[in-house]
Protein backbone atom coordinates (compact mmCIF):
# COMPACT_ATOMS: atom_id res chain seq x y z
CA UNK A 1 0.00 0.00 0.00
CA UNK A 2 2.42 2.49 0.43
CA UNK A 3 3.55 1.96 -3.11
CA UNK A 4 0.09 2.59 -3.98
CA UNK A 5 0.48 5.89 -1.65
CA UNK A 6 3.63 7.21 -3.42
CA UNK A 7 2.50 6.93 -6.97
CA UNK A 8 -0.63 9.17 -5.98
CA UNK A 9 1.75 11.58 -4.16
CA UNK A 10 3.91 11.41 -7.40
CA UNK A 11 0.81 11.91 -9.95
CA UNK A 12 -0.66 14.81 -8.02
CA UNK A 13 2.59 16.23 -7.96
CA UNK A 14 3.62 16.42 -10.86
CA UNK A 15 -0.12 17.62 -12.18
CA UNK A 16 0.40 20.50 -9.95
CA UNK A 17 3.88 21.97 -11.64
CA UNK A 18 2.88 21.10 -15.11
CA UNK A 19 0.04 23.24 -14.49
CA UNK A 20 2.14 25.81 -13.23
CA UNK A 21 4.28 25.82 -16.26
CA UNK A 22 1.46 27.63 -18.60
CA UNK A 23 1.82 30.76 -18.90
CA UNK A 24 -1.49 33.43 -17.94
CA UNK A 25 -2.88 36.51 -18.59
CA UNK A 26 -4.55 38.71 -16.82
CA UNK A 27 -8.26 41.09 -17.80
CA UNK A 28 -8.93 43.85 -16.57
CA UNK A 29 -12.58 44.91 -17.27
CA UNK A 30 -16.18 45.58 -16.33
CA UNK A 31 -17.60 43.30 -18.69
CA UNK A 32 -15.44 39.77 -17.22
CA UNK A 33 -13.97 39.23 -21.01
CA UNK A 34 -10.74 37.38 -21.20
CA UNK A 35 -7.68 38.83 -21.86
CA UNK A 36 -6.33 39.22 -25.53
CA UNK A 37 -3.61 36.50 -25.97
CA UNK A 38 -0.79 38.39 -27.25
CA UNK A 39 -0.83 40.45 -23.91
CA UNK A 40 -0.09 39.97 -20.36
CA UNK A 41 -2.38 42.56 -19.65
CA UNK A 42 -5.21 43.41 -21.19
CA UNK A 43 -7.20 46.83 -19.47
CA UNK A 44 -10.16 47.65 -21.22
CA UNK A 45 -12.72 50.64 -20.45
CA UNK A 46 -14.53 52.74 -21.88
CA UNK A 47 -15.15 55.36 -18.72
CA UNK A 48 -11.92 54.98 -17.40
CA UNK A 49 -8.29 55.29 -18.11
CA UNK A 50 -4.95 54.22 -16.91
CA UNK A 51 -2.80 55.83 -14.24
CA UNK A 52 0.47 54.95 -13.82
CA UNK A 53 2.64 55.19 -11.14
CA UNK A 54 3.45 58.90 -9.76
CA UNK A 55 6.61 60.59 -8.47
CA UNK A 56 9.08 63.44 -8.24
CA UNK A 57 12.38 63.43 -9.94
CA UNK A 58 14.24 61.89 -6.88
CA UNK A 59 11.79 59.07 -6.55
CA UNK A 60 12.24 58.27 -10.32
CA UNK A 61 16.01 58.29 -10.37
CA UNK A 62 16.21 56.16 -6.71
CA UNK A 63 14.65 53.74 -8.94
CA UNK A 64 17.69 50.75 -9.20
CA UNK A 65 18.19 49.08 -12.14
CA UNK A 66 14.84 50.22 -13.76
CA UNK A 67 13.70 48.25 -16.45
CA UNK A 68 13.76 49.28 -20.62
CA UNK A 69 10.64 50.67 -21.12
CA UNK A 70 9.38 51.18 -17.51
CA UNK A 71 6.92 54.07 -17.66
CA UNK A 72 6.46 56.81 -14.62
CA UNK A 73 4.48 60.35 -14.31
CA UNK A 74 6.98 63.04 -13.09
CA UNK A 75 4.76 65.17 -10.89
CA UNK A 76 7.96 68.00 -10.67
CA UNK A 77 10.08 69.74 -12.24
CA UNK A 78 10.07 68.74 -16.23
CA UNK A 79 6.90 67.17 -15.51
CA UNK A 80 5.44 64.15 -17.24
CA UNK A 81 5.60 60.77 -18.81
CA UNK A 82 9.30 59.23 -18.29
CA UNK A 83 10.64 56.03 -19.86
CA UNK A 84 13.69 54.03 -19.22
CA UNK A 85 15.61 53.34 -22.77
CA UNK A 86 18.18 51.27 -21.08
CA UNK A 87 20.47 54.12 -21.34
CA UNK A 88 18.79 57.14 -19.01
CA UNK A 89 15.15 58.47 -18.69
CA UNK A 90 13.50 60.41 -21.25
CA UNK A 91 10.69 62.83 -20.98
CA UNK A 92 7.65 62.02 -23.82
CA UNK A 93 7.08 65.14 -25.32
CA UNK A 94 3.61 66.09 -27.32
CA UNK A 95 3.58 68.59 -29.42
CA UNK A 96 0.67 70.56 -30.93
CA UNK A 97 1.15 68.84 -34.29
CA UNK A 98 -0.86 67.27 -36.51
CA UNK A 99 -0.91 65.81 -39.94
CA UNK A 100 -3.90 65.35 -42.58
CA UNK A 101 -5.18 62.32 -40.50
CA UNK A 102 -5.00 63.81 -37.29
CA UNK A 103 -1.79 62.01 -35.82
CA UNK A 104 -0.63 62.79 -32.87
CA UNK A 105 3.36 63.38 -33.07
CA UNK A 106 5.40 62.60 -30.43
CA UNK A 107 9.04 63.17 -29.71
CA UNK A 108 11.83 62.59 -27.15
CA UNK A 109 13.55 64.33 -25.06
CA UNK A 110 17.09 62.92 -23.78
CA UNK A 111 18.80 64.61 -20.74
Amino acid sequence: MTKGYLKIVLLLSSFLFSVGGFSQSVSISSTGAAPDTTAMLDVSSSTKGLLVPRMTAVQKNAIANPATGLLVYQTDGDEGFYYYSGAGWLLLVTTVATDRQRTLLYTTKGF
